[in-house]
This record gives structure tokens, sequence and C-alpha cells, in this order.
């Protein structure tokens, strides 16, 4: 492979050449920020879940606070039990 011999002056005056042309290409450039904006369409279907049914996360959770609150928190412990095994299942598969 033949490699030519390079005059530093030449390089020197490229890169100068290349610097003058980005500078001054970023004095024209408009700075601009990206934004999104959820409609509110958008904004409703957050309180929905995938079967359908409509979620008021907030009430719910007030619910089952006072419920605990006053000792009348009632749960299946067959149920959580079931799905407590059906989670340890799907970790070994």
């Amino acid at each position: 492979m033949k490699v030519n011999r390079t005059i530093p002056s030449k390089v020197l005056s490229l890169y100068g050449e290349n610097k003058k042309s980005i500078q001054s290409k970023k004095v024209g450039e408009v700075k601009s920020k990206d934004s999104i904006q959820i409609s509110s369409v958008g904004k409703s279907l957050s309180s929905y879940s995938i079967e359908d049914k409509f979620i008021n996360s907030k009430e719910k959770l007030e619910k089952l606070k006072e419920a605990i609150k006053n000792g009348t928190y009632n749960r299946d412990s067959k149920v959580i039990a079931k799905k407590i095994i059906d989670c340890i299942k799907k970790r070994e598969d």
C-alpha cells in the first residue's frame, strides 16, 4: 500500500474551512423542543381496565383503606393461595 505524503498546511486549511462552514450552519439553526399533548379522550381512557370495566382507583383505594381501618376487609385465603401458586408456576416455566 502506498501512502502519499501529507502537507500539514493543506490539512490545517481544510480543517479551518470545515470549521467555518459548521459554525455558519449553527448560527442559522433554530432549536425547537418536542412536546406531547394528550387529548381529554386519551386521558379518560386511562381510567379503563383491559376488561372494559370502569375503574376509579381513588375511590377503590379509599374504600379499601376504610374497610381495613374498620376491620371489615374480608379476603378469601383460597383465592390468594391460588394466585400465589399460579405465579410460582409461571416463574418455573
